[in-house]
């Protein structure tokens, strides 16, 4: 458990965001702020997800293909 000092402005938004009384600032913070986004939060988040089915992949692609720009000289 930590403490920490936040505005009465603060206060109340994240206040506003309880479900009922028994809701705690902490749920509502997990709730609300997503963790810190890594290479390895997001490896682990794609190896969650169900496998493409051929038509899904094949459309992914397609998409890539059309939308795919290529990237320009980081020297400039």
């Amino acid at each position: 458990m930590k403490t920490i000092a936040i505005s009465e402005i603060a206060y109340d938004r994240l206040a506003g965001w309880k479900t009922s009384k028994q809701d705690t600032f902490s749920n509502v913070i997990e709730r609300l702020v997503p963790r810190k986004v890594t290479f390895e939060v997001a490896l682990e988040a794609a190896q969650q997800l169900p496998e493409l089915s051929s038509a899904q992949e094949k459309e992914l692609l397609k998409f890539y293909k059309k939308n795919r720009q290529p990237m320009g000289s980081p020297w400039k």
